[in-house]
């Protein structure tokens, strides 16, 4: 996997994270912790300047989705996202933004 998709891994997640105003520091560290047991050599520096390009650009969620067309690192995302998310609750926004990732991409949420 390129380091350069993993990155738009974390921007799609960052976007669902933050549809409530903000990227928790809980949500931070669920999303690093789920990238670096996957992906081991993704470092916190590497994850730290990718939130800061984020956060930076004025790109939008379906800008991000575009750039991924792994099946599979879309479902990674996904999870990342939505477990991220949730792990201070996911807000209604945050799943509205979720559930138009799963639209956009064509995925089943129930499967």
């Amino acid at each position: 996997m390129s380091i350069e998709s993993l990155k738009v891994c974390v921007k799609v997640a960052a976007c669902i994270c933050g549809k409530d105003g903000i990227i928790s520091e809980v949500e931070e560290r669920k999303m690093f912790q789920m990238l670096t047991e996957k992906f081991p050599s993704f470092d916190m520096e590497l994850f730290e300047s990718t939130l800061t390009e984020f956060f930076d650009s004025d790109d939008q969620i379906e800008d991000y989705l575009k750039l991924l067309d792994d099946e599979d690192l879309r479902l990674f995302t996904l999870e990342l996202a939505e477990i991220s998310a949730s792990a201070d609750q996911l807000k209604a926004k945050e799943n509205i933004a979720l559930e138009k990732a799963y639209l956009i991409w064509e995925v089943n949420r129930d499967d």
